[in-house]
């Protein structure tokens, strides 16, 4: 499976892609998305349960982001529906972009191809994007990918603005 835009491209994440993850890791993806930094050990073993979800359709995806010109590695973007934050039809996207491909638009790319995912999939009718407040950089991809600020939730970490847009095919890039 493939899904692009012609300067992006997203496919489900392999095992083959945990080198150059790691090698695009950097503090602002590992504080934002991962939660810490990782290692091969790590990385290796979160890819190949990603694996397993795709093999399985399970509720959490994640794919791997793609310069199409290129075919390097960029990012990721998860896409996770039946978490206990959402309501029935909707699915939460994350997504992390490497330094030297930031302030391409690839992440508001990548969030777009999300949702036409999910819109040509009928996995969801919703997206939802949870941003820590003090994360301006990714409430700013939220905005640009026509995400309407809806409310601020607490978690287990804290404040959480949350972004919703409807998936529609009707709506979607």
């Amino acid at each position: 499976m493939l899904i692009s835009d012609g300067v992006i491209a997203l496919r489900p994440i392999t095992v083959a892609d945990a080198e150059a993850h790691l090698a695009g890791e950097d503090d602002e993806l590992a504080r934002w998305l991962n939660g810490g930094r990782g290692t091969l050990e790590t990385v290796v073993r979160h890819f190949d349960r990603c694996v397993r979800r795709w093999q399985d359709n399970a509720a959490g995806r994640t794919f791997a982001v793609l310069d199409v010109a290129s075919g390097t590695l960029v990012g990721t973007v998860d896409v996770h529906t039946r978490q206990p934050y959402l309501i029935d039809r909707q699915a939460n996207l994350a997504y992390g972009i490497y330094p030297d491909w930031r302030k391409l638009g690839y992440a508001t790319r990548a969030v777009e191809l999300a949702c036409r995912f999910l819109a040509e999939s009928g996995l969801a009718d919703e997206a939802v994007i949870r941003v820590d407040p003090e994360n301006h950089a990714s409430a700013a991809v939220a905005r640009r990918a026509g995400f309407e600020y809806s409310h601020t939730s607490e978690d287990d970490d804290g404040p959480v603005d949350c972004y919703l847009r409807c998936v529609d095919e009707r709506s979607a890039p």
